[in-house]
């Protein structure tokens, strides 16, 4: 049986390698990058891709933008940089790397599902027991993970199965000092990008029962085109789509609170 090659996990092995040679104000060829972290440098490109991700969605500059290719002196393709712009890697030299986290960790993605089985069958204990545990691109993981497992991998909102699109909302952001929120499993709802992009901007809330809830149902505020209006106004006031299980359900505390 071919084992199944942990991306993530591999991220995670490589994030100090770049780090520090950010710190040395150093470039790395995709063969010494791929041999720092032992594996062949054709696979190198799955290994960035998380870390380039993060980066991005993070506000951070493109620590990836330090590899290059030998036989160009370019990044790859995969890049989402500026090839050959030194602007991009300065940036990345003169950023102070130690102030952020590795987000990625030798976990392999089987225990992270296991967790994440745990968090789903006990939400309460479980997420208090392993949050500290786990690293913060890790608790993003699994609770991403539990999340979309509890509603199916499908949006609350309009139901959507495209699971590239499906993202895991906070309802309490995941800054808060309560850490077992962050993986909590009741604490998220399972939305597609646009609908998860409309709540955390309040275009659209959700009611402590429940209710799917438009901020402008009278359509006042603006140009609505015909499909705004169609993910937006057209699910004002349905309820949502809940977990099979009640006690995966949002926490009405929490929606409360996040409403004020």
């Amino acid at each position: 049986m071919k084992l199944k090659i942990d991306h993530a996990q591999r991220a995670g092995r490589l994030w100090p390698v770049l780090a520090a040679a950010a710190k040395d104000k150093r470039e790395l060829t995709y063969g010494e990058a791929a041999s720092a972290i032992g594996i062949h440098y054709r696979a190198m490109t799955y290994a960035l891709g998380p870390i380039q991700e993060y980066c991005l969605v993070e506000g951070l500059p493109r620590l990836t933008g330090l590899v290059y290719a030998v036989t160009t002196g370019l990044p790859g393709g995969g890049y989402y940089g500026e090839p050959g712009n030194k602007a991009d890697v300065e940036e990345v030299w003169n950023f102070d790397w130690t102030t952020v986290e590795n987000p990625f960790s030798d976990f392999h993605n089987a225990e992270l599902d296991a967790i994440a089985e745990e968090v789903i069958a006990n939400p309460a204990g479980s997420a208090l027991r392993f949050v500290n545990q786990l690293c913060r691109g890790d608790q993003q993981r699994v609770f991403r993970r539990a999340v979309l497992a509890a509603y199916d991998y499908s949006c609350a909102i309009c139901e959507t199965t495209f699971e590239e699109v499906l993202q895991a909302a906070h309802i309490i952001p995941f800054g808060d000092p309560r850490s077992a929120l962050r993986i909590d499993p009741r604490n998220g709802i399972a939305l597609c990008a646009n609908h998860h992009r409309l709540f955390d901007t309040r275009w659209i809330t959700i009611t402590h029962d429940y209710a799917i809830t438009f901020v402008d149902p009278d359509l006042e505020v603006g140009d609505y085109t015909e499909e705004d209006q169609r993910i937006s106004v057209g699910h004002h006031l349905r309820k949502l789509a809940l977990p099979a299980e009640s006690s995966l359900w949002p926490d009405p505390k929490l929606l409360l609170e996040r409403n004020g």
